[in-house]
């Protein structure tokens, strides 16, 4: 994954579409017909990614939703971003 300014936006590509499946969400992306599947935490952040959204306020928003230390949010975010980066499923704006 690249590093990101602190300004750099993070959304979904047009080409990923996603539900919610009672506590967990499953994305389609429409390009190669790939599923992927995530747990509730996964969920909550790529429904946050349906607008531009900085990692700051990502992480401060999953910190809050989920009652854990930012710095937590911060690692486990990275992570996740990274495997929808892997995916083409997100992409970056200033």
């Amino acid at each position: 994954m690249q590093k990101n300014g602190k300004d750099t936006k993070i959304q979904l590509t047009a080409q990923i579409r996603h539900r919610a499946v009672e506590e967990e969400g499953v994305l389609i992306h429409l390009d190669n017909g790939r599923v992927i599947v995530v747990n509730e935490v996964g969920l909550f952040i790529v429904q946050q990614l349906d607008m531009p959204v900085t990692p700051k306020e990502l992480t401060a928003a999953i910190a809050g939703e989920f009652d854990i230390s930012t710095d937590q949010a911060a690692k486990d975010l990275e992570k996740f971003l990274a495997e929808l980066d892997a995916e083409q499923a997100i992409e970056r704006s200033q």
